[in-house]
């Protein structure tokens, strides 16, 4: 999120505590991690010069770690302290229930890292928060992966294996779906190197133990294209951070805070610097992101194959060998699918409220759907549950909770909107219903930004009530037009029922 000068805005979560906040100011704590985050990128040139893997786990290791002594300090001790207590569940609990104990145990130690002042203990830094954060998701997902491949091991030597390997046994071994592969506990060593590997350690993105495994042990990792890709992402740099740096100088967030902002504005000023807010917001957002990959990219960490196919977090879908389709003149083509982020056009111009979340902090999206969301027994809760976890993770501050569990009904009226509107207009109708779709998608993720920018209660609602909660009446103007839609409709086919069956008797 944001590291602000006020203490509020100091407890923000993973998302960005590395630009300045609206007032142009950073601490010597935030350009120490600003400059960490920016020189990680050349040091991943080096990094892939490094071919022994034993050297590899070492360097990257030993960079992270030095790292998070230096900006962390102290509160180190809250990472270790996970680490410890995830290994010890690992060697200790059985498969079956390894995976809940560490989800408790992760996620239970979130809510004593942001509550141990209470317990007379130094409140963490921001910084150190950041690390919290990526730290639970990653020691979580091993448990879960670790679950999931005993499962499918014993599914494979039950003779249950219901991968795809039967529909492609014509192919030998090109181009089979990748199976799960049996995941052994790591050594307290490994877990320690992969926790505290450098690349992400504070912004993410998320990737999993095997996409680490597979980084540390790549075979000729000086020989990866990596120009290209980098430049790619880096392109967006310079929009990205100008916009940022201008849209601060006018919408910064702690002017919203104040009793002159209400008194001296209207309802369509209030809107207009929600939407300004919003903008600083995902530009800082947006830079951090792009950052963050650049460091994956130059370490050649996530680089797969085109042809396995990597998804964003996953990692490849397809196993085998290449097709001779899939072999290019100019060499083995790689993509980094797999630590991508965030892809800005869609989530500027997707005309979907859910596929602008798809496209937004996409590692973090994937461990909350494969992890959470497909998990819960019933689909009904789905959404709702994950939603409360993502807010929960993001800290305690109500704000949080607000803006996401906001999210269910945005679905739910995008839903009811596109089922009872969209599909009874023609080509250009639907054209024309996407750019507005897209235009009024934007406006509700400003109304919910509020909530993790102005992070209290108090804040949140006395703005969500100066703008008189027009994303709540919109909302309920839609499903009651939605409803009424449907009735008529009900009654017209009734109406058509009943002459059916009159002309039917007349005939007779």
């Amino acid at each position: 999120m944001l590291i602000d000068e006020s203490v509020h805005l100091r407890k923000r979560t993973l998302s960005c505590p590395i630009l300045m906040s609206g007032k142009q100011k950073m601490s010597p704590d935030e350009l120490i991690y600003l400059g960490l985050l920016v020189l990680s990128i050349p040091l991943g040139g080096l990094v892939r010069q490094v071919r022994e893997p034993t050297w590899r786990r070492a360097v990257v290791f030993a960079v992270g770690a030095g790292q998070v002594l230096l900006t962390c300090r102290w509160d180190t001790l809250h990472s270790l302290v996970s680490i410890l207590g995830t290994f010890t569940i690992l060697k200790t609990a059985g498969p079956r229930t390894s995976h809940l104990l560490t989800f408790v145990w992760c996620f239970g130690y979130l809510a004593f890292f942001r509550t141990c002042h209470l317990f007379h203990l130094p409140s963490p830094a921001a910084v150190a928060n950041a690390v919290q954060l990526v730290l639970t998701l990653k020691l979580s997902s091993v448990a879960f992966d670790i679950r999931d491949s005993h499962l499918a091991e014993k599914s494979r030597k039950d003779g249950n294996d219901n991968s795809a390997d039967g529909g492609t046994a014509q192919e030998g071994t090109r181009h089979k779906t990748a199976e799960q592969e049996f995941l052994p506990v790591p050594s307290l060593i490994d877990l320690f190197c992969y926790s505290y590997c450098y690349i992400g350690v504070y912004t993410g993105p998320f990737y999993k133990y095997k996409t680490y495994h597979d980084f540390i042990h790549q075979e000729r990792p000086s020989s990866l294209p990596v120009i290209q890709p980098l430049l790619d992402r880096a392109k967006w740099m310079p929009l990205t951070g100008g916009v940022f740096l201008l849209a601060s100088r006018y919408f910064p967030i702690a002017y919203a805070h104040t009793e002159e902002f209400y008194a001296t504005s209207g309802v369509p000023y209030r809107l207009w610097y929600m939407l300004g807010m919003f903008l600083v917001f995902r530009m800082r957002m947006y830079s951090a992101w792009i950052l963050a990959e650049c460091s994956c990219i130059t370490a050649g960490l996530g680089a797969y194959e085109e042809w396995r196919k990597p998804k964003c977090g996953q990692g490849p879908t397809v196993g085998g060998t290449p097709k001779p389709e899939d072999k290019s003149p100019q060499g083995t083509r790689y993509n980094f699918e797999t630590i991508k982020n965030v892809d800005i056009y869609w989530v500027e111009l997707g005309t979907t409220i859910r596929s602008g979340m798809k496209y937004w902090n996409m590692t973090v999206q994937y461990w909350m759907a494969e992890y959470i969301y497909r998990r819960v027994p019933h689909k009904t809760f789905r959404v709702a549950t994950t939603m409360l976890l993502s807010a929960y993770w993001h800290g305690f501050h109500p704000g949080y909770y607000l803006s996401l569990m906001t999210i269910p009904l945005s679905l739910w009226v995008e839903t009811e909107a596109s089922t009872t509107f969209r599909t009874r207009l023609g080509i250009r109708g639907q054209r024309i219903w996407g750019w507005l779709h897209c235009f009024l998608k934007m406006r509700a993720y400003d109304y919910m930004s509020v909530g993790f920018l102005l992070l209290s209660f108090e804040a949140t609602t006395k703005y969500w009530h100066s703008i008189c909660y027009i994303y709540y009446i919109f909302c309920a103007v839609v499903l009651a037009l939605s409803y009424c839609c449907k009735q008529k409709v009900l009654g017209h086919m009734h109406n058509a029922s009943r002459n059916d069956t009159a002309v039917k008797k007349m005939s007779m």
